[in-house]
């Protein structure tokens, strides 16, 4: 799955691009294909983005757990058969490998397609791969594996059959000669030896015309056994059969491999329908794992949506026992969003752009409902965004550098997700400067949200204001100076949600609590509050 010109690498870290790669990524080689080139619709392929997820989701509400999971484990296990296809094409003989792979590849297929059933209309496993499956049949072995039977041809069997009454004979013919070289030598031990020592001082004759003097000791002689002439002819006649059934294999493969080729076109499409089942059935799993649901896609460059979750937070929260807030925003132009330090801002943003890239990747979303325009870029501003720019620039001048490379891009469809620009100058020019980037947004007809503790910026630069809620009243200290146990009341103090406000609000003091229930003493947070109540 490639993001292509929809994200630069800022945006993608910022918005989990890697993390949502990794949760709907396939098992198989298959899938591993199909995925790579996956890219994010366009404005004009609404229809298509549209189509794919609520694919998605009719595959996730109609394939339960245990049925999807038994599919990819089939899937997981599979060898990849299409360097065997290739070469088949070619002309290639393959092996019985091959072949095996092949027969594992076509059961795999079948089972798939029972375990789906009503699920796809057209099979993985059409006439072409059973014919194949077919074939091989023969060829499976009682342990699980691949044997070119002689069953898969009768000339092989016949050949077979006259290769074993040659070894046979040959067998009988050795054995016999060394019976007569047993009878003359006196010993009973040379007919199941491949070479044999006889002692001088038992030798009384000269040795027997078909033994052979492999080396001379002082004492004995090693000795090996030589064919007679009838066994050389039976000999012969074992290498012949065995070369007529070696001939014969070789048919029964150039057969198979031919049938391959003769099917290679369909057997291909079904290694692509499989890789495409591997994708669906993951981005199903991602589906039901999360409660997604299909977002509406608009034709207008809009982002709306209720109860929405920036799922690589949610998944840590998770486990570490704690929620995530579901969020709620309708962001139709530019807005500002203002809150607490540790209120959410960030997360607010980059739930706008992961809920934007599940849309645009033709997922179903991390929300109760969304309406949702596709985007040619989305493009993060502020925090975490100027590490790829190095260390010799101040912040200010990386964001801004950042800001002039997201305009000179010039996408036609821009959604901008600003964090905290300008946070490293004075006040007075931060507002100015953001002001300025809601205004410049907003005559490219771009999209964007502002998050900002900066005030007066929305009723300035005339933009929809959005607050996040804020602290419900002033928690106490922890008993102890424990940071996990500060952070744990944090979360339950803070009301995370996102609201629209009419005006830019007054000031609050959420941000002296908060140092307070980090633990800086309590003279240090008065002197604080006198100093904000001058």
């Amino acid at each position: 799955m490639k993001h292509l010109g929809l994200l630069d690498a800022a945006s993608a870290q910022a918005v989990g691009f890697e993390w949502l790669t990794a949760a709907v990524a396939p098992v198989s080689a298959y899938g591993e294909r199909h995925f790579s080139g996956l890219r994010p619709f366009r404005a004009s392929e609404a229809s298509l983005a549209r189509s794919r997820a609520e694919m998605v989701a009719t595959v996730a509400a109609a394939v339960d757990e245990a049925r999807s999971d038994a599919a990819r484990a089939l899937v997981r296990e599979l060898p990849d058969v299409s360097g065997a296809i290739a070469r088949a094409s070619i002309g290639e003989i393959l092996d019985d490998v091959n072949f095996f792979e092949l027969q594992r590849f076509c059961d795999a297929l079948v089972r798939i397609d029972a375990l789906l059933s009503g699920v796809y209309a057209d099979p993985l496993a059409g006439d072409e791969v059973r014919a194949l499956a077919q074939a091989l049949e023969p060829g499976r072995s009682a342990g699980g594996g691949f044997y070119l039977a002689g069953a898969l041809s009768g000339e092989l069997e016949r050949a077979r059959g006259r290769l074993d009454e040659a070894q046979r004979e040959l067998e009988q013919s050795s054995a016999q000669a060394a019976g007569r070289v047993a009878r003359v030598l006196g010993r009973d031990d040379i007919a199941d030896a491949d070479e044999f020592i006889v002692m001088r001082a038992e030798l009384r004759d000269a040795l027997p015309a078909c033994v052979r003097v492999v080396r001379e000791a002082p004492t004995y002689l090693l000795c090996a056994l030589e064919y007679d002439e009838v066994t050389l002819a039976a000999l012969e006649r074992r290498d012949a059969a065995a070369q007529e059934a070696a001939a014969a294999e070789e048919g029964v493969r150039a057969r198979l491999s031919s049938l391959v080729r003769e099917h290679a076109a369909r057997l291909e499409g079904a290694a692509r329908g499989l890789g495409a089942l591997d994708v669906t059935l993951a981005a199903a799993r991602f589906t039901r794992r999360f409660a997604c649901v299909p977002a509406t896609i608009s034709d207008e460059p809009v982002l709306s949506f209720v109860r929405a979750r920036f799922l690589p937070l949610a998944v840590e929260l998770e486990q570490a026992g704690r929620s995530f807030t579901p969020l709620d925003l309708e962001l139709d132009d530019v807005a500002v969003l203002t809150g607490p330090n540790m209120g959410g801002k960030s997360v607010c943003l980059q739930t706008c752009g992961f809920v934007a890239l599940c849309a645009a990747f033709g997922l179903p979303v991390p929300a109760e409902r969304a309406t949702i325009g596709l985007f040619d870029e989305v493009a993060w501003l502020g925090i975490g965004s100027d590490r790829e720019l190095g260390g010799l620039l101040s912040s200010f001048a990386k964001e801004v550098l950042r800001l002039r490379e997201i305009f000179n891009r010039a996408a036609p469809r821009l959604l901008v997700l600003i964090d905290e620009f300008g946070r490293t100058t004075t006040p007075h020019e931060g507002k100015a400067l953001s002001v300025a980037l809601l205004e410049r947004l907003r005559e490219r007809g771009a999209r964007g949200m502002l998050a900002t503790h900066i005030g007066g910026v929305a009723s300035q630069a005339g933009a929809r204001h959005f607050a996040v809620r804020g602290l419900r009243g002033i928690p106490d200290r922890p008993p102890t100076s424990d940071l996990r146990e500060a952070l744990e009341t944090l979360a339950a103090s803070m009301d995370y949600r996102i609201v629209e406000v009419s005006s830019d609000t007054a000031a609050r003091a959420d941000a002296i609590a908060l140092t307070a229930l980090l633990g800086m003493d309590r003279s240090f947070v008065e002197a604080a509050y006198q100093a904000l109540s001058r």
